[in-house]
C-alpha cells in the first residue's frame, strides 16, 4: 500500500479532491450560515413575527422530503452530480431573497427553493467524501470534513450581521450567493463516482426499531435546540444589545475543542449517559444565555452549549448504526437526519408564539428546560439498564 494510502486516501489526486470539496462545503455552509439574521431582515421589512416563523420554519418541509428522495436523484446524476445541482439551487434560492424579502410569498418562494437545495446537498455530499477516504484514519478525516458546516456558523452569523450593518440586505444577500457560487467553481474537476444502484430503495424500516427510537428522540430535541441558533439567536442577543459573535463563536470554538481532544476518550461510556449529559449541557447554556444579558453570560453560554452539543450528534448517530452492516445503514441514517432537520427547521414555528406572547427570554429558558428534561430521561434509562 502507498503512503498516500497510508494516510487515508485513496490515491494522490484523492486528497487534493478532499482539500477541494472541504473548502467548497465550507463556502456552502457559510452561505447557509446567513440563515441566522433572517428574522432580523424580514422584521425590518415589516413582515409580523407570525410570518417570520413560518418563513423559517416551512424552509424545513422540502428539506425533509428532498433528503429521503436523494438516492433517486443519485441514481440518475450520481452523488457529485446530485451536490452541484444541490447548491446551484441553494444559491439561487438564497440570492433570489435580495429581491423577495419583503413580502411573504415570495420570500417564501425563495425559501423553498433553498430548502430543495439544500435537501439535495448533504447526503451526497457525505458520501463523495467517504469516497475519497480509505480505512484508516477514516473517522479523524471524515471528522475533519463534517467540521466545516459548525465553523462556517462560527464567522458566518457575525460576518452577515457586520454586512447587514454596513451594506444592507442586497450587498448581504449577494455576497452570500457569491460564496455558493464559488463553492460550486471548486467541484469542477473532481472525478465523478459510479452511480448507485436505483434498485437500492430507501429501506427506512430498520430506523424504526426499538432499540433505536430513543436515538430518534433524542436528536429530535437537539435539533430543536440547535435550530434556535439558526432562526432566533441573533435578535435574542441584539435585544440584550450584545454581539452575535460572543455566543457564535464560543460554541463552535468549543464544538471544535471537545470533539477532537475529548470525543476518543469519551468512546467507552455508556452512549446513553454521553448524550444525557450533553443535551444537559445544552440546555444549561441556554439557560445561561437566557438570564443574563452581558457578553460575558453569552460567551460562557456559548462555550457550555458547543461543548455538549459536540458529543450528541457523533453519538447518536453512532447508536443509529450500532447493528448494523455497512450497507444496510443509508436508510437509518437518512431518517436519523431527517429527524433532526423537523426539529432544526419547524422549531421555529412554534417558539414563534412563545417570543410574540413571552419575549426572547422566555423561549430560550422553555427550550433549555426540553433539553434538560430529555437528559433526565435518558439518564434514567441508562442507569436502569446499568442497574438491570
Amino acid at each position: 500500500m502507498s503512503s498516500t494510502a497510508d494516510d487515508g486516501f485513496i490515491d494522490p489526486l484523492a486528497r487534493r479532491e478532499y482539500l477541494r470539496l472541504g473548502l467548497a462545503t465550507l463556502l456552502v455552509y457559510f452561505m447557509n450560515a446567513h440563515a441566522a439574521l433572517l428574522a432580523v431582515v424580514f422584521a425590518g421589512n415589516g413582515i409580523p413575527l407570525p410570518e417570520i416563523g413560518l418563513l423559517l420554519s416551512l424552509y424545513g418541509v422540502p428539506v425533509v422530503v428532498i433528503t429521503f428522495l436523494t438516492g433517486a436523484v443519485s441514481a440518475r446524476l450520481g452523488s457529485l452530480g446530485t451536490t452541484r445541482l444541490g447548491i446551484a439551487v441553494m444559491t439561487v434560492g438564497f440570492g433570489s431573497l435580495q429581491w423577495t424579502a419583503d413580502s411573504f410569498w415570495p420570500a417564501l418562494a425563495s425559501r423553498l427553493v433553498w430548502g430543495i437545495g439544500y435537501g439535495l446537498v448533504f447526503s451526497p455530499l457525505f458520501t463523495y467524501a467517504q469516497s475519497r477516504l480509505t480505512p484508516a484514519r477514516f473517522v479523524y478525516l471524515l471528522g475533519v470534513f463534517s467540521s466545516m458546516a459548525p465553523l462556517a456558523q462560527a464567522f458566518g452569523p457575525p460576518w452577515a450581521e457586520w454586512v447587514l450593518a454596513r451594506g444592507g440586505e442586497d450587498v448581504l444577500f449577494l455576497g452570500g450567493a457569491a460564496a455558493g457560487a464559488l463553492g460550486l467553481a471548486l467541484t469542477a474537476g473532481l472525478r465523478p463516482l459510479a452511480k448507485p444502484a436505483a434498485s437500492q430503495g430507501l429501506a427506512l424500516g430498520p430506523a424504526f426499531a426499538p432499540q433505536r427510537r430513543l436515538a430518534l428522540v433524542a436528536i429530535f430535541v437537539s435539533g430543536c435546540l440547535f435550530g434556535y441558533l439558526a432562526s432566533y439567536m441573533a435578535p435574542t442577543l441584539q435585544a440584550k444589545g450584545v454581539a452575535i459573535g460572543w455566543f457564535f463563536v464560543s460554541s463552535t470554538a468549543a464544538m471544535f475543542a471537545s470533539r477532537f481532544l475529548a470525543l476518543r476518550r469519551i468512546e467507552d461510556f455508556e452512549p446513553r449517559a454521553v448524550v444525557a449529559a450533553g443535551l444537559l449541557l445544552m440546555g444549561v447554556g441556554f439557560a445561561l444565555v437566557a438570564a443574563g444579558s452581558s457578553a460575558w453570560t453569552a460567551a460562557g453560554g456559548g462555550l457550555i452549549f458547543g461543548t455538549g452539543y459536540s458529543a450528541v450528534y457523533p453519538v447518536l448517530s453512532a447508536m443509529i448504526s450500532r447493528g448494523l452492516e455497512a450497507r444496510d445503514r443509508s436508510g437509518p441514517q437518512a431518517v436519523f437526519n431527517a429527524v433532526f432537520t423537523v426539529g432544526l427547521n419547524w422549531m421555529p414555528l412554534a417558539v414563534t408564539f412563545v417570543i410574540a406572547g413571552f419575549g426572547y427570554d422566555v423561549a430560550l429558558a422553555s427550550l433549555a428546560a426540553l433539553g434538560v428534561a430529555m437528559a433526565g430521561v435518558m439518564f434514567a434509562i441508562a442507569a436502569r439498564a446499568r442497574s438491570g
